[in-house]
């Protein structure tokens, strides 16, 4: 856990980064990324509307990405106790029981397709995915984040609930915070996270 104290304005900022990068994708690129654009399109009940709804209604502001190395929820919020305690509740809720739904599923995997898509026309991403595989030949590094058109084609909702059960876990987690925070309320916050 990571705590950076700032009192300046009234808002806290977190992120919780796992190591669960596409170098833990073995045969599927693109789980990673597939698994952590899934967390916020259905957890415990809520849908995707939902938990959108419930951090806008707060001013709370959810993100998400995955790399090479890692894969990462973040939340801004303000530092206000009742709306911070709701926001973490639907970060909790994200984070640790997502519904993954088949039709979020289909839905996101197909825009990660078009994606890959568009891609194909822009000469900077080609040279960069050249260029990894051929400096980092069989390693993970040498394969898309993003994935493959195959590959994404191949991953199913058990992938990515594997992929989670296995990855979004407390032991391989950093709490990273800076706010409006005293240290306790900070270390209750990153306990309630990785609870």
């Amino acid at each position: 856990v990571l705590f950076v104290e700032a009192r300046q304005l009234p808002m806290v900022d977190l992120q919780v980064l796992f190591h669960a990068g596409s170098t833990g994708n073995g045969d599927k690129p693109g789980l990673s990324a597939l698994t952590n654009h899934m967390l916020s399109q259905g957890a415990d009940g809520l849908s995707a509307d939902d938990i959108s709804q419930a951090f806008e209604s707060l001013g709370a502001v959810y993100g998400s990405d995955a790399g090479y190395d890692s894969a990462m929820v973040s939340l801004r919020s303000l530092s206000d106790k009742a709306k911070l305690d709701k926001a973490l509740e639907t970060l909790e809720r994200v984070l640790a029981k997502p519904d993954f739904p088949v039709d979020a599923f289909e839905r996101e995997r197909n825009r990660m397709l078009i994606g890959l898509r568009a891609k194909k026309q822009n000469p900077g991403s080609l040279a960069r995915d050249a260029f990894y595989a051929a400096v980092f030949n069989e390693h993970p590094y040498s394969r898309p984040v993003e994935g493959t058109e195959d590959s994404l084609q191949a991953i199913t909702l058990d992938d990515l609930r594997a992929f989670h059960e296995r990855y979004y876990v407390a032991a391989n987690a950093v709490v990273a915070i800076v706010g409006d925070l005293t240290r306790n309320e900070a270390g209750r916050i990153a306990n309630r996270l990785t609870g």
